[in-house]
């Protein structure tokens, strides 16, 4: 049981504790609906399930022939999906003995699977290049989407199932009607492909996040870009929307992960836990923990803090843009002028319970090796205070006299800053788009209101 103290009921989110069993990195992540299981894919080719408030062993289902690319629960907790590399889809009863069904899905590497919003269909995307729609139970095949030219990273319902989202190596994100099977609006990424996307809780906004530290959130009902975040320092593996829709949560290669107000449109949080680059991340249906995974083989749960007393809010239809775009945020450089809140990990008697710390779990097919105590020290890094100028550290950037002459050539750090300035204007464009349209609509509600 993951226990709760006094010191974790503030606004920052907090530390609970980790597991280990996987021998190879971590793809995905899934909370029970429960919130007391946690299951995890990896590229070792096996699917674990984890206890999280009691005292019972991890379990570990080996099936799969090639590393398993992602994993999750149906709605309801009753079924179980994992999608692998050997071209393969597992319908799994979470049980202890993990009976399973398995059916050939693709002609190449199934990268995703989810179900949707009633848990009838399953939804899987492919480095063959297409996007397929299943009925869950009785494995069936129901329609193919096609359109995209190269290998589909992800795909994932809309709110109401109506809508899917997939995006792509051919630097394109796609929204499809699931209906007509037909692609109803797409979005060209310029400089890097997105390896994640998914729907905000409203249904009307897409987040991706993208190869090139990018996070980029999309409104389809005005077809445009609405907030553009630069916040990590390389690739983004995969970001969560908390399930009020007010925050997000973004994985990188960087090793840290970022926790995004999107209603304010900026970073809030950095979180520093794992050794290596962060692959996954997942919120629990009531959006009071949080798990993470990465290279280094850990999940590592948090609580969130991020709900007032634990309650829900209400969906945000709205999400304003982002008012600056941010630019290799370095928390250690400028740590002094920024003032960070750092909350280095308690102690390990008070972020793991004691029936998590006396799990010895046996190393067999089923069972994973217990965990150990980190020698590593979680971070939560408080952003909230830094100021607009600070956070854009490109614009503070100033070009050499001797380089601004017509023949001399420019160094790398003078391109990067002109391309870094290029985006600014571009995000601003977009910014002002939005703001513009809105005052339409709103001059128009005026116009029918007055007599």
């Amino acid at each position: 049981m993951l226990q709760e103290t006094p010191e974790e009921t503030t606004c920052e989110p907090a530390y609970q504790g980790y597991f280990e069993g996987h021998h190879n990195a971590i793809t995905a992540l899934s909370f029970h609906p429960n919130a007391d299981r946690l299951i995890s894919s990896s590229l070792d080719k096996t699917v674990m399930m984890w206890q999280l408030r009691h005292s019972l062993p991890a379990y570990k289902f080996k099936a799969h022939a090639e590393s398993v690319l992602d994993v999750c629960y149906s709605p309801n907790g009753d079924l179980m999906a994992s999608a692998s590399k050997d071209t393969s889809v597992r319908i799994w009863v979470p049980k202890i003995k993990g009976y399973s069904l398995d059916f050939k899905a693709h002609s190449s590497a199934v990268k995703s699977v989810q179900f949707s919003p009633t848990g009838e269909e399953l939804v899987t995307a492919s480095n063959d290049k297409s996007v397929k729609l299943w009925l869950a139970r009785h494995r069936r095949f129901l329609m193919s989407f096609i359109g995209h030219t190269y290998w589909v990273n992800c795909a994932r319902f809309s709110p109401d199932g109506k809508l899917l989202v997939s995006c792509s190596d051919d630097k394109t994100i796609k929204v499809w009607d699931i209906i007509s099977a037909r692609c109803v609006k797409t979005f060209n990424e310029i400089k890097a492909p997105a390896t994640y996307v998914e729907f905000h809780p409203n249904g009307t906004t897409i987040g991706s996040a993208n190869e090139d530290a990018c996070i980029k959130l999309y409104d389809l009902r005005t077809n445009s870009l609405c907030q553009h975040y630069a916040a990590h320092k390389g690739p983004v593996n995969m970001i969560k929307f908390h399930p009020t829709g007010n925050f997000m949560l973004t994985a990188s290669d960087d090793s840290t992960m970022k926790i995004l107000d999107v209603l304010e449109g900026r970073p809030i949080y950095t979180l520093k836990g794992h050794h290596v680059g962060v692959t996954s991340v997942a919120f629990s249906k009531d959006g009071k923990l949080f798990a993470s995974g990465g290279t280094d083989r850990r999940i590592l749960i948090w609580k969130s803090n991020l709900c007032m007393d634990g309650q829900i809010e209400k969906i945000p239809t709205q999400l304003m843009p982002s008012t600056i775009k941010l630019d290799d945020m370095s928390e250690k450089s400028n740590s002094d002028e920024r003032k960070e809140i750092v909350h280095k990990k308690r102690s390990q008697e008070k972020y793991l319970s004691d029936t998590v710390k006396k799990l010895h779990l046996r190393s067999d097919d089923r069972f994973c090796e217990g965990s150990s105590t980190r020698k590593t020290k979680p971070e939560i890094v408080n952003v909230r205070n830094i100021e607009s100028s600070e956070r854009d550290c490109v614009a503070n950037v100033l070009i050499p006299q001797d380089q601004t002459s017509p023949d001399a050539p420019l160094s790398n750090q003078s391109i990067k800053t002109v391309e870094a300035l290029c985006d600014q204007v571009q995000s601003l464009h977009d910014t002002v788009n939005v703001l513009e349209r809105r005052m339409t609509t709103l001059e128009e509600t005026l116009n029918y209101k007055l007599p």
